[in-house]
């Protein structure tokens, strides 16, 4: 009797127990007669800071095509016009390069803004080579004879016009996470457009005949007026140049490789679009010579490195 009392204590004792020896396991749960199996810790929710979502990066591509109006015009001393020589289809401008840079803070794990600068050097957007070509210019008869005088001129001229571009944009850029080390992007971004458009020109004129609305007999063949007459006596030469900034406005997409943990390889196609258009005038024989390019929409290659703060 003693010892059936002593065996149904000691079970009373362990049953009291077990509650509390299974609290003692602190995140183990009992499943089919008692086993404990441990609960898996939760995963790791990223945290993103300031020293670890800055990031810079190096950029170095291409201006792939250009779809822009060049115009060339003269335009004589009445401001009537007629078209140029000078003029080249936007269409042969052909590669030109790209250098860059960006600094950038990822907002959420897939969604960045950056601001980007980009910078292309000197691009001819004027036909090359010497021209010959005739002109004329009509300017007021200032005399007692009054009227228009008209002269006209043969010219063989030579003009390199330049242009060369700095962008500025502030860009937000959506990550597509694959899963893999390769994750495609999209975006766009507003900002500036800071041009500056340069020409070296030389010119040889030669009088042709000069008349006058009033007095038809007053000039003849090789006798030019001095009203219409080029500022520059023949021949001249000289270099003009000209900055402006406008609004511009881009959008991208491409796909970026995970290189390590803090640098990533970017490759990306981007459009650009600059508003208004820049021009420059320089002196000719037809009074001025004025190049303009406008509407410009670039297609552009971008590749580089992007590295993070960690």
């Amino acid at each position: 009797m003693f010892c059936k009392t002593l065996v149904a204590a000691g079970l009373l004792l362990a049953v009291g127990a077990g509650p509390g020896r299974a609290a003692d396991w602190g995140g183990i749960k009992d499943i089919g007669g008692g086993v404990p199996v441990p609960v898996p810790a939760p995963a790791p929710v990223p945290t993103y800071d300031a020293d670890s979502d800055w990031y810079v990066g190096l950029t170095f591509g291409g201006n792939l095509s250009h779809d822009a109006k060049i115009t060339d015009t003269d335009v004589d001393d009445l401001g009537n016009t007629s078209p140029g020589v000078f003029a080249r289809d936007s269409g042969d401008i052909g590669i030109s390069p790209i250098f860059g840079g960006s600094f950038g803070r990822y907002i959420t794990p897939s969604l960045r803004a950056e601001i980007a600068i980009d910078y292309s050097p000197d691009e001819r957007i004027s036909n090359s080579g010497t021209f010959a070509y005739n002109v004329t210019n009509n300017a007021p008869n200032l005399s007692a004879t009054g009227g228009v005088d008209t002269n006209a001129y043969t010219v063989s001229r030579t003009d390199t016009v330049k242009l060369a571009r700095t962008t500025g944009l502030v860009n937000l850029l959506y990550d597509i996470h694959t899963g893999t080390r390769f994750t495609p992007f999209i975006g766009g971004g507003f900002g500036f457009s800071w041009r500056r458009i340069k020409r070296d020109y030389s010119e040889a004129y030669t009088c042709l005949s000069g008349s006058n609305s009033v007095d038809p007999t007053l000039y003849g063949p090789g006798v030019c007026s001095s009203y219409a007459a080029p500022s520059s006596s023949s021949p001249f030469s000289g270099s003009v140049a000209k900055d402006q900034i406008d609004l511009a406005a881009a959008v991208q997409a491409g796909v970026a490789y995970e290189v390590t943990d803090s640098i990533i390889w970017d490759n990306s196609w981007q459009m650009l679009w600059e508003g208004n258009g820049i021009s420059l005038s320089a002196p000719s024989a037809s009074g001025q010579n004025r190049i303009e390019y406008k509407d410009s929409i670039l297609q552009q290659f971008r590749s580089g490195l992007r590295i993070r703060f960690n």
